[in-house]
């Protein structure tokens, strides 16, 4: 299911299925100065591609690899659209990896994509580093609107659950990166339209620092990872039972314990 939504220049495609609704998520992509930012999930594939029909964009930019944001880079390809991404991200979307079955089962398996035509990006939009959340995670900076579209970098103030794979102190200095920019809007792909997002931007630093500081202090003292989740982090036994802890506070702790 695909539904548009206009915010005067920006456009918002929000993808879902039954399956992802059942367990409340949904994922927008944007279209800013007629580029695409993100291609949604792989089961929305079809609906992408019938919206690529009715309205060419000059081209797309993916923020990260992750199958939510990059699950219909093959219909685009397919669609003759021109593709921009990190390197790391194009090897991760060409050779998709296999998925668990909780991501299979809420946003489906990437399938192959094909060769890629480059894009280069309009000059009055910037493809700016913002790794943490993944290793290759870009936000796009309209300047001349104060606009960010921020992939997954903002998603909520207290995001207490993580992978492991995750690094949540790059993603304080990212966050302050993108704060530095001073956005009068973002767009979040979870959480759509973000108007006056500094405020919410700084309280999310200023939680994470919280937090890391507590649990570096509970490393400190040899608390172990289970322990200190429940101790900081709270219980998340749906999530963690639902992902097979592939996305829990426990992981969010060991992240932050591997991070230099």
């Amino acid at each position: 299911m695909l539904t548009v939504h206009s915010h005067g220049d920006v456009s918002e495609l929000r993808f879902s299925t039954w399956r992802s609704r059942s367990v409340g998520f949904g994922v927008s992509a944007f279209v800013v100065r007629g580029v695409l930012v993100d291609t949604g999930f792989p089961d929305c594939a079809g609906d992408l591609a019938r919206y690529l029909r009715a309205s060419r964009p000059a081209g797309c930019i993916v923020t990260h690899f992750h199958e939510d944001h990059a699950g219909g880079v093959g219909a685009v390809v397919r669609a003759g659209v021109p593709v921009w991404m990190d390197a790391r991200t194009a090897q991760r979307v060409c050779a998709p990896a296999p998925v668990g079955p909780y991501r299979r089962y809420t946003w489906g398996s990437p399938g192959p994509v094909g060769a890629v035509e480059p894009f280069a990006p309009p000059p009055a939009l910037s493809c700016i580093a913002t790794p943490g959340h993944a290793d290759d995670h870009h936000v796009v900076w309209d300047g001349a609107t104060g606009t960010v579209v921020g992939g997954d970098l903002f998603i909520g103030i207290k995001v207490r659950g993580a992978h492991r794979n995750e690094r949540p102190r790059a993603l304080v200095r990212s966050l302050r990166q993108c704060i530095a920019l001073a956005p009068v809007r973002l767009f979040d792909a979870h959480r759509g339209i973000v108007d006056a997002p500094i405020p919410l931007l700084v309280a999310k630093v200023e939680w994470m620092e919280r937090t890391l500081d507590a649990i570096d202090a509970r490393i400190k003292r040899g608390d172990d990872d289970v322990t200190i989740a429940r101790a900081i982090l709270g219980n998340d036994w749906v999530t963690r039972v639902f992902t097979a802890g592939d996305y829990s506070t426990e992981s969010f702790v060991a992240a932050v314990r591997s991070e230099p």
